[in-house]
């Protein structure tokens, strides 16, 4: 097939098409261009077999590709699958709404007791302290919840920026740690040696390794809890947090590893997250370990979209938002956040 007859198919595809050559994209319709699929980048898959069909994630957006071969040329074809839309279901919903009742509930206890309370100034400290907490606990779910409904509706954009990684997760493990450490929790980061420059959306990985080591801290009988980076090729990145639960979340996390690799509701940000980079999440259990694999693709250049509607934390307390479902109300007392 010559130049312009394939110029003239592409023209005609009704969804973004190119053509793939040697594990290189040779050309693209305006369509797959609009995806970051242009000419001399390597697609974003190992391609299908000819009469297969492979799902994957583009630019927020779920796709279905097939490919077409003729003389060591691939054609490829994307249409939209609507068939699976990542979208919370009313499990989740209703967990998330339960954790908002019960921190409110929090909330009018103490605030009720520092109206009532003719006490030393330390029981006051704590009442208020308790107070913190809860608004502290409610902040992070209303910004979880805004985040996940953005990624499920497609509408986040990813802000993937050049930074070295080991040294950025390293960076983030000391400041939790620290925290941990009032919950009786250890985080021991196992990093490799030689750093490697990866194009991610860094802010969006904190806000999942949050959620992954505070799902840990919540679990672990020990108090211990590993977080590891492993880099697999050039585009992948893999962390893995390791804990060892006790025994009552072993017993009921089972049947959900055994069926879809657990997590459940309380870890479909994380999921989300991942799947909108490009990556997954998996939980696994060895012996009466459990450890979370949370994979990422990165990207061989920057994005220039501005990050739009939901904006990331970037406030100086972002940490104690996070793990504020773990941290004891010691934590909060307003004269040790000053």
């Amino acid at each position: 097939m010559d130049r312009p007859a394939i110029e003239s198919l592409l023209e005609l595809a009704a969804g973004p098409a190119f053509t793939v050559r040697d594990g290189t994209i040779c050309d693209a319709n305006p369509k797959a261009a609009a995806l970051d699929l242009t000419p001399g980048k390597r697609p974003p898959l190992p391609l299908p077999e000819m009469g297969a069909e492979l799902p994957l994630l583009l630019s927020g957006q779920r796709w279905v590709l097939r490919c077409v071969e003729t003389e060591g040329l691939s054609l490829c074809f994307l249409r939209q699958d609507k068939s699976r839309v990542l979208a919370p279901d009313e499990n989740t919903l209703l967990h998330t709404a339960g954790k908002i009742r019960l921190n409110l509930q929090d909330m009018l206890t103490a605030m009720n007791a520092l109206a009532d309370t003719v006490e030393a100034e330390a029981t006051t400290s704590r009442q208020a302290a308790m107070i913190l907490r809860a608004v502290y606990r409610l902040r992070h779910t209303a910004e979880n919840l805004e985040l996940l409904a953005a990624l499920c509706a497609g509408s986040f954009c990813l802000n993937r920026r050049s930074c070295r990684p080991v040294e950025v997760t390293g960076k983030l493990c000391s400041e939790l740690d620290e925290l941990l450490r009032q919950a009786g929790c250890t985080l021991h980061s196992e990093l490799p040696r030689r750093e490697h420059t990866s194009i991610i959306d860094w802010e969006l990985t904190e806000v999942l390794l949050r959620e992954l080591i505070a799902y840990a801290a919540a679990r672990t009988a020990d108090g211990q809890i590993r977080l590891s980076l492993t880099f697999l090729g050039k585009r992948r990145l893999c962390f893995a947090v390791r804990c060892r639960p006790a025994a009552f979340f072993l017993d009921n996390d089972a049947a959900e590893l055994e069926e879809n690799g657990g997590g459940g509701d309380e870890l479909s940000l994380v999921r989300a997250g991942a799947e909108y980079h490009g990556g997954g999440l998996l939980l696994s259990r060895e012996g009466n370990d459990v450890t979370a694999l949370l994979t990422l693709d990165a990207s061989d250049q920057c994005d220039r979209k501005i990050r739009s509607p939901v904006q990331l934390p970037q406030n100086p307390e972002r940490n104690l938002i996070a793990l504020s479902p773990v941290l004891p109300v010691e934590a909060f007392r307003p004269e040790g956040l000053l």
